[in-house]
């Protein structure tokens, strides 16, 4: 890796970043032995954990890999189990004799927020996991509060918080309480934006935090959050009822929420970034805001001004989704300019390196939104910009980019496609055909196709 992005990584890390990063060694070594108040359930969360929001999303992760590993020791097992009246206790107790408390990733600070909630949920619907989960639950807690991830932020701090403020109820543990409600009031004003996004800028994880939130609202002061985001979420739900998948987070990330029906028209997020287009049989999704915050890139990919397109129901063109958090070749790839529709100009946006890192990050503006037309720019650290219109019909759209500031770099221009789609579609210079792939959840690779265009920088889609 290049010495000038571990310089660039330096200059935007946060300061409580580095401090946790610094600190993390010493403190992933403490294991302390947690609240000692009896459990009582939490009922007033039943509902919510009876409900669709938790039901299994049948995720099917790369065998061997580290996120394989923090799934399972997230205690969905045993919730689900409790939620179908099966045996839960049992399945708990085998995680408790194979996982002794070790710093490895069955007591990652957000594996264990991850189970201490699960386990709560578990407990409440069936009062024979407790004494089961007990010692371990109370452990996964102290392992929680000594090691707050500070060294990541974003939606793990939240889901600490959400560990913290149950468990602190859940076991009249004032300290764990307060701790809990200390990080949200601190992170909920930046993370969630004021048109509801978060600030990851992720549909799917936007929805997963939303999920904490609700299970927090008896418990916390986050309603105006939830409100928000609720709206939001609805704004980018697909024909189909999932989220659109900017960046990273997948139909197995993004739980299955009660949302209302989001309004016909036109909706501009535009603090997150983002403006949505329904009318008639046209639904349509512009990414025109920022990747991610400069100091948490994990879950960005370069692909401003991209668009998804839905015609009649059906998908169109299509972000290609992400199938793997390892690092390497094909998430670098996907996470790149190239693998989206939008235009490359040489290497893209930004530089993707490592497992969730990335180059300095492009700005990405919406300059103008109607229902008819939308104008949208990226303008990045090598002095590129690229405008592009997108003008929108009955029955399909016309796509318009300016590139300037190129220089001699190549200019490319991609438009993926859904597998079986077959609107009419015509371009201002040669197009060819490639392979593509679309993974709407982990290790799935579905077939697709991108038209891939050189010399020319227009698109026109047109429905059957």
């Amino acid at each position: 890796m290049s010495a000038g992005l571990w310089l660039h990584a330096l200059r935007v890390v946060r300061g409580r970043q580095a401090a946790g990063r610094a600190t993390r060694p010493l403190r992933r070594r403490r294991f302390p032995s947690g609240p000692k108040g009896p459990f009582r359930p939490l009922a007033e969360n039943e509902p919510l954990w009876r409900s669709a929001a938790f039901a299994s999303l049948g995720a099917t992760l790369p065998a061997g890999s580290r996120l394989a590993s923090f799934h399972a020791s997230y205690g969905e097992d045993a919730l689900e189990r409790a939620r179908d009246g099966a045996d839960a206790a049992e399945t708990v107790r085998a995680w408790v004799a194979a996982h002794p408390p070790a710093d490895d990733d069955a007591w990652h600070p957000y594996v264990a927020s991850t189970r201490a909630a699960n386990w709560i949920a578990a407990a409440t619907l069936d009062p024979q996991v407790a004494p089961v989960a007990d010692e371990a639950l109370r452990r996964s807690l102290a392992r929680v509060a000594a090691n707050v991830e500070n060294d990541v932020l974003g939606n793990h701090v939240i889901r600490n918080a959400k560990a913290l403020v149950l468990g602190g109820i859940a076991f009249g543990d004032g300290e764990l309480e307060r701790r809990g409600r200390a990080l949200l009031a601190r992170e909920l004003p930046e993370q969630v934006l004021g048109d509801g996004g978060h600030y990851e800028r992720s549909p799917a994880y936007q929805r997963l935090v939303l999920r904490d939130l609700l299970e927090l609202r008896p418990y916390a002061d986050v309603e105006d959050a939830v409100a928000r985001m609720t709206a939001f979420a609805a704004a980018l739900t697909r024909p189909d009822g999932a989220p659109a998948l900017f960046n990273d987070g997948g139909l197995d990330v993004a739980p299955r929420l009660d949302l209302p029906r989001a309004p016909d028209g036109l909706t501009v997020l535009e603090e997150t970034g983002y403006v949505v287009l329904r009318r008639g049989g046209l639904w349509l999704a512009f990414d025109c805001g920022p990747p991610s915050p400069g100091f948490l890139p994990a879950h960005a990919h370069a692909d401003g001004l991209s668009f998804q397109l839905w015609l009649d129901g059906r998908p169109v063109a299509i972000d290609p989704g992400m199938p793997s958090y390892d690092a390497g070749a094909e998430r670098d790839f996907l996470r790149g300019s190239a693998a989206h529709s939008t235009v490359a100009v040489g290497a893209g946006q930004f530089e993707p390196w490592g497992a969730f890192r990335s180059g300095p990050l492009p700005e990405v503006r919406l300059l103008e939104a109607g229902e008819r037309l939308l104008v949208g720019r990226v303008h990045d650290r090598r002095g590129v910009e690229h405008v592009r219109r997108i003008r929108t019909a009955a029955n399909g759209v016309e796509i318009e980019d300016e590139v300037s500031g190129a220089g001699g770099l190549p200019v490319v221009s991609t438009l993926v496609l859904a597998d079986g789609a077959a609107p009419a579609i015509d371009a201002a210079g040669d197009v060819a055909e490639e392979p593509r792939t679309i993974s709407e959840r982990f290790s799935e690779r579905l077939p697709a196709r991108a038209l891939v265009q050189r010399g020319g920088l227009r698109w026109s889609i047109v429905g059957a």
